[in-house]
């Protein structure tokens, strides 16, 4: 049962405030939880409030949450939404009630949030899709807001999490070495003087080398205006933008696209899975927001084969667990992914494994979702690392 809640500022990794919960049960229990923030937002996602605003409306919420049973973390989720009663959590704001939800799932599982779908017999850990190099909202000299690679043939965290870092460090050396180098990005991702088209070529050669898979977030809401997709001063259709994309998909080898159109776009995005969907992950992210009813859309259409799962965007975590499970029943490879402004906090790596995730989207910088993965190698038998979705093709 639960006996007492509080809420807190912390700062996230841009030094601003953050939420973070912890609630404490009668059995002597302690749990807690932090909510990141994103930089590049899909327009549909869950409302994020100011602290002082958070404060003010934690003081009703709380009073709701005393006294029930922390087992029964479905029920608070829904309990959450009926207090706040809009579709966005506009009135309580999505990250405190996250931050309630994620505090709420971990003691429901005694601190073992990995175990809360029941998937705890055996683990399979999931490949990290690692941004090396940044551009778009998130800093740097791209149109495209991240080209990320991924240690497919990695068979431990650690030894993936080895290889990342040995290419993010060669990839700084050799822009260091051509003069391109502008410095780190937020999530620590170097930032160059190169352009889209450069950066990639320069990414596959490395990968090349280093044998690992690419991809890219596109981000393209970011850089649609007025119908068209903008290149400085070019502006490419739809249709362009999808031989683009489709061109260089082939060329350089790309595994992994993330939101190559925009967040309204179902149509083309449909069009580039039907084209690529057979060799490369089409991902949908602004596309969806964690949305189950946006998900419905995009499966209606065949818009993706994967999708990205941001607890944040949607609210709560029963919330993504319904999106999660229809998203894989119907074939969408999950991808959990961090934000660009993170707190300490490491609950997305114990999610990857309650959802059988094979991918997880990680900054260079979030040593503590590394540092969790690490340890739950370490404690949970007859782990094994995850197959590349796709990899036989």
């Amino acid at each position: 049962m639960i006996r007492d809640l509080r809420v807190y500022t912390v700062l996230n990794s841009m030094l601003r405030p953050a939420v973070m919960v912890k609630l404490w049960t009668d059995d002597g229990g302690c749990y807690s939880a932090s909510v990141p923030s994103g930089t590049s937002t899909g327009k549909r996602e869950a409302k994020e409030l100011p602290i002082d605003k958070v404060r003010r409306a934690f003081s009703s919420i709380r009073k709701n949450m005393v006294m029930l049973d922390e087992e029964d973390w479905v029920n608070a989720d829904v309990l959450l939404r009926e207090l706040d009663g809009t579709d966005d959590f506009s009135r309580i704001g999505g990250n405190l009630s996250l931050a309630i939800s994620l505090a709420f799932a971990r003691a429901a599982t005694k601190g073992e949030l990995w175990k809360l779908t029941g998937r705890h017999l055996r683990a399979d850990f999931p490949l990290p899709v690692c941004n090396v190099i940044g551009g778009g909202a998130h800093g740097g000299g791209t149109s495209w807001q991240e080209f990320l690679v991924i240690p497919h043939r990695s068979y431990s965290p650690a030894e993936a999490v080895k290889a990342a870092v040995g290419i993010w460090a060669t990839i700084g050396e050799e822009l260091a070495r051509k003069r391109a180098l502008l410095g780190k990005n937020r999530e620590g991702a170097w930032m160059s003087k190169l352009d889209d088209f450069e950066t990639l070529h320069f990414l596959a050669e490395l990968a090349e080398d280093w044998k690992f898979r690419i991809g890219i977030d596109f981000a393209a809401s970011s850089f649609w205006k007025k119908g068209g997709y903008s290149y400085g001063d070019k502006v490419s259709s739809p249709d362009q933008h999808l031989d683009i994309i489709t061109q260089l998909a082939q060329q350089y080898k790309i595994y992994y696209m993330e939101d190559p159109f925009h967040e309204d776009d179902f149509l083309y995005h449909s069009k580039l899975t039907r084209e690529m969907g057979n060799r490369a992950l089409v991902v949908g992210d602004d596309l969806y927001t964690t949305n189950l009813e946006r998900l419905k859309l995009g499966l209606k259409a065949n818009a993706t084969n994967s999708m990205i799962i941001k607890p944040n965007q949607i609210g709560t975590v029963h919330q993504t667990v319904e999106v999660a499970t229809l998203a894989k029943g119907k074939g969408q490879v999950l991808v959990p992914s961090h934000r660009s402004q993170e707190t300490h906090d490491d609950w997305l790596s114990d999610l990857c494994l309650a959802f059988g995730a094979p991918l997880i989207k990680i900054g260079m910088a979030d040593i503590p979702k590394f540092n969790r993965l690490l340890l739950l190698w370490e404690e949970i038998p007859d782990s094994r690392m995850s197959k590349l979705p796709l990899s036989s093709l």
